[in-house]
């Protein structure tokens, strides 16, 4: 980042320091109509690929990510998981699990959506 201004007062500095700071919470810049928005991991139930392209699911809506979810999972915080190849969910937003007659776990958030579908495997 670089900032021009004709000397660095405290006020330039603060600017400084609060723009270099908004990474360093975890927060995702996703796009809605056009419109970029700061997304705090904490509003997110889960991040998934759909037609080629990462979204985060909130409370507010869908996000385009514009990472790779290989990139997203790094910038998260630990309460995160990869459940599938094209999904991540975040752990505090689970509210029960589920294992199908196919031996499937489901997972379903407290949003009401199902997440991936995952073969459990038994040691036998």
């Amino acid at each position: 980042m670089q900032v021009q201004a004709p000397r660095r007062t405290p006020k330039i500095q603060q600017v400084v320091e609060f723009v270099e700071s908004l990474d360093d919470n975890h927060r995702l810049k996703g796009k809605e109509d056009g419109e970029t928005y700061l997304i705090e991991p904490n509003a997110i139930s889960r991040i998934y690929i759909e037609n080629r392209q990462v979204l985060a699911e909130t409370t507010q809506g869908d996000y385009h990510l514009g990472l790779r979810l290989y990139q997203v999972l790094e910038i998260l915080p630990a309460y995160f998981i990869k459940i599938s190849q094209s999904e991540i969910v975040n752990l505090k937003e689970i509210e029960r699990f589920n294992i199908t007659p196919n031996r499937l776990v489901e997972i379903h958030l407290k949003t009401r959506k199902l997440a991936t579908h995952h073969a459990v495997t038994s040691k036998q």
